[in-house]
């Protein structure tokens, strides 16, 4: 399993602590332009100014991710989704298969009242993908997908109670198992 929350952290505090010290240069222009008065004028700004590009950089940095896990969910060979209700919350665990032996997992979780659109991850995580046999993998050693070929149908379970595989790429499946021969 491989941690890529981690990194978001890392690098909001990054364009932080460099935005901040950038914004150190406002009072030194005021001074430099206008002496103690554009030093005064500046220090007012400086924090104004600070927080807008600093609110920027983390709105830029979420639209980044957020395109990183569109870009990882279409590259899935495989999707698989299971939906269990519980008391008044829908739990949802997705499973996105990819052709490079990797799986991105997502869990959202929302009230039964409101629509699926509402829903919000509660976690993403990365699995490995380990085939089997020459027609099924095996994801995190309780998901298995079974592949029949000839026919285009797959079965998934979890833990032997089986799971809804909501989308195949049928092209990417085929390139898989022909790499897996080889």
């Amino acid at each position: 399993m491989i941690e890529q929350d981690f990194g978001l952290y890392v690098a909001i505090t990054l364009i932080s602590i460099v935005l901040l010290t950038i914004s150190f240069a406002i009072p030194f222009y005021g001074f430099m332009h206008k002496r103690w008065k554009g030093c005064f004028l500046g220090c007012l700004i400086q924090p104004v100014v600070c927080a807008m590009f600093i609110m920027i950089a983390i709105v830029c940095i979420v639209f980044h991710q957020q395109y990183g896990t569109r870009k990882l969910q279409k590259a899935a060979m495989v999707t698989l989704r299971k939906t269990e209700i519980k008391g008044n919350t829908r739990h949802t665990f997705i499973w996105h298969l990819k052709p490079d032996e990797e799986c991105f997992y997502e869990y959202k979780k929302t009230p039964v009242s409101e629509s699926k659109d509402n829903e919000r991850n509660v976690d993403e995580k990365l699995y490995d993908v380990v085939p089997l046999d020459s027609f099924s993998v095996c994801v995190d050693d309780r998901i298995v997908v079974r592949f029949d070929l000839k026919n285009r149908m797959a079965t998934a379970t979890n833990y032997g109670e089986p799971i809804e595989v909501v989308r195949i790429d049928w092209d990417k499946v085929n390139a898989y198992f022909e790499k897996l021969s080889k």
